[in-house]
């Protein structure tokens, strides 16, 4: 173990200043973990498991078959490479190197070279504008950046000037423009791997990875923040290293050397991080990397491939599966159609058994074992069929979608965590309800900050695990951690019976009504949306005013290669209208608006949104699907009076979600701005 680096608070908001750990939390696990370098981390995890496969990824035309496999030995050979590239193109200690760039091995590379050389990792979404970029690489004092291809680096072309602290650019992936390898300050990760390295810059890297300590920043995360720019939440090396051996010790049926991942989610989010680069060495895992398309439609290829043991996902991730497997199953016979749903219900039914601490009779099991001879091919179709653990996290899950893949021998888990907690607080993996995140991870605490009669209040988590500050922003920052290191989560829930906790609400999304009620919007959407099965997005509205209205957007395909939504129906709602007797399958015929909106066109989208006249059959059933929703209502001031439809999906191609698949309510209230004023006339 390092000395840790002198240092006299619990936070900081420097990446120059290091910070007291909370070595005493309650309980044994804490006392077990000792502060440690994410270097000595990663080093000791390629040493003890040098010869198993630790990265694989496409190669076409090399390779095995066209895919590359590198096991831990030739792992923590690239990544020495890779902060010896660093060095020599001036990263400096206590700087940042800015990571543009999509899933890839030499992410990983870039990210553990720059921790070796004394340097801190800032991922940076490639979805990001030029001035987001620009924004992350000033706030995080970055001397190096490395980016994805030509399109990114266009990007920093356009901002390097402003950036007086960045001395170098790298460009992973071809093609390359005239300037890359000539300009000074702009360089190609091939040419760099070529260069051959002097003893000095070796000792060089030693000494800088000397004075490495596990109580100094490593990672910053920016926050997807939906107001302003995002903030840098700093985590340490022991943010990162507990979170990780916290979560690890919450996953069961870990079986070392055998796991596998894909890494598909963005690396500029915490969860992607302590998943897809932390966990693997910590179960001598096999990562295999997603391609650029994986959220387009190629991610069962590489689930294929990899068939992971261990599965995360956001919300909108499942549904994607979820609509290819409705899609295809609504081609089938309706004999198959049949048994797929009896064998469906009788897996779900087993596992609900099992939820609740029943033992299954002897019919229940065999009914079961064959019911699962059925679901087995499906499961082996999307390449899950040794996946042991789902995950999912980032936004709320409906029933439904919990339903469906439970159905599927799938149970989904949820977890609950966000950036400056560093990870997971909680994991469902012990699953024994479908509504709850879980219990709290091993070292961490819990509670309910002055909570009301039901039990709901803000939650507070406090251990190793949370963040060190916000750079630069000292008040933010004391905001949210109390002087007892109690983290304010800004969310409400409750804890059940067992001590699991149950998120119900975001306080900053709260809906404060001009009757002054408070109304958690995430409820009420997902309450509607559970009544109405053709409906994709629904957006609470209410904000100081009299009474609750919604947005609505009825589910249609997407344009794989762009995200975008397209006019045509997707297979559930074209069934769900069948049954009002409406045949459309075309959203522009079911609206009455034109079938090529220009996407992502804002203007054009609320042009056709005021232009909307659709079915009276389909506004009079979606308004008793509202009504059905109101009856759960806790309150006749919870209850939606009046709804309008909008003309397309929400994605990130046309703005209303963000990075991490969240629903950008200001976004949408902008957009839809004259719709939502007619609500209230």
């Amino acid at each position: 173990m390092n000395d840790l680096k002198s240092a006299t608070s619990y936070t900081s908001t420097s990446l120059h200043e290091a910070v007291k750990l909370r070595l005493d939390e309650p309980g044994s696990f804490s006392k077990t973990v000792l502060p440690q370098t994410i270097p000595q981390f990663f080093r000791e995890a390629c040493e003890k498991y040098a010869d198993l496969p630790a990265l694989v990824w496409e190669t076409p035309g090399s390779g095995v078959d066209g895919w590359t496999t590198l096991t831990y030995a030739e792992y923590q050979q690239r990544v020495e490479q890779a902060a010896l590239m660093l060095l020599s193109v001036g990263v400096e200690e206590r700087s940042s190197v800015g990571i543009l760039a999509f899933n890839c091995p030499e992410w990983f590379f870039a990210e553990f070279g720059a921790l070796q050389a004394g340097a801190v990792v800032a991922g940076i979404y490639p979805s990001n504008s030029a001035e987001a970029v620009y924004h992350v690489l000033a706030t995080g004092e970055s001397s190096v950046c490395v980016v994805d291809d030509a399109q990114q680096m266009a990007k920093l072309r356009a901002i390097k000037e402003r950036l007086p602290l960045l001395k170098a650019v790298i460009q992973l992936h071809g093609p390359f423009e005239n300037f890359v390898d000539q300009e000074p300050g702009y360089f190609s990760w091939q040419k760099l791997q070529e260069r051959t390295f002097s003893s000095e810059l070796k000792e060089e890297l030693v000494a800088r990875e000397s004075r490495v300590r596990a109580n100094e920043c490593a990672m910053l995360i920016f926050t997807s923040g939906t107001v302003g720019m995002p903030k840098a939440v700093m985590l340490s090396h022991d943010n990162i290293i507990f979170d990780t051996k916290s979560a690890a010790a919450g996953l069961q049926d870990v079986q070392i050397g055998k796991e596998s991942f894909v890494s598909y989610l963005p690396l500029s989010h915490v969860a992607a991080q302590i998943f897809d680069v932390f966990l693997g060495p910590s179960h001598a895992g096999c990562v295999t990397f997603a391609d650029k398309d994986a959220l387009k439609g190629t991610l069962i290829k590489t689930f294929r491939k990899a068939r992971p043991t261990k599965m995360f996902g956001v919300p909108r991730v499942f549904e994607k599966l979820q609509e290819r497997l409705v899609a295809a199953e609504a081609k089938a016979r309706p004999y198959s159609r049949l048994l797929l749903a009896q064998a469906r219900a009788a897996v779900a039914e087993h596992q609900i058994t099992l939820m609740a601490g029943k033992t299954p009779s002897i019919y229940g099991r065999t009914k079961y074992w064959l019911a699962s001879r059925v679901i087995k091919p499906i499961r082996e179709m999307i390449g899950l069929d040794n996946c042991r653990v789902f995950l999912t996290g980032g936004a709320p899950t409906s029933d439904e979608m919990k339903q469906f893949f439970l159905g599927l021998d799938m149970p989904l888990g949820e977890c609950y965590g966000m950036s400056e907690s560093g990870g997971a607080i909680t994991l469902n993996v012990d699953i024994n309800n479908l509504y709850s995140a879980g219990r709290a991870c091993e070292g961490l605490t819990l509670k309910i900050q002055d909570p009301d009669c039901n039990g709901q209040g803000e939650i507070l988590m406090r251990g190793r695990s949370i963040f060190m500050g916000y750079l630069g922003l000292p008040e933010k920052t004391e905001e949210t951690i109390n002087e007892e290191g109690w983290l304010l989560s800004g969310d409400l829930g409750y804890f059940d019976p067992k001590e699991n906790l149950v998120i119900s609400g975001r306080l900053k999304e709260l809906i404060i009504t001009a009757g002054g009620e408070n109304i958690p919007p995430v409820h009420i959407e997902e309450l509607i949306k559970k009544e109405l099965p053709c409906v994709s997005n629904v957006l609470l509205i209410g904000d100081h005013r009299k009474y609750l209205s919604v947005l609505i957007s009825l589910k249609t395909k997407s344009d794989g290669k762009t995200g975008l939504p397209l006019d045509a129906l997707r297979e559930e709602t074209i069934e769900w209208l069948r049954d009002l007797d409406i045949h459309e399958t075309r959203l522009s015929e079911l609206l009455s608006i034109q079938s090529d909106l220009q996407l992502p066109s804002d203007n054009a989208a609320q042009a056709a949104a005021l232009e909307i006249t659709a079915e009276p059959k389909l506004l009079e059933a979606i308004e008793e699907g509202i009504k059905r929703a109101n009856k759960h209502a806790i309150s006749n001031a919870q209850k939606v009076q009046k709804f309008a439809l909008i003309p397309h999906e929400f994605s990130l191609a046309t703005g209303e979600l963000g990075p991490t698949l969240k629903i950008r309510r200001n976004i949408v209230h902008a957009k839809y701005a004259q719709v939502i004023e007619r609500l209230y006339k």
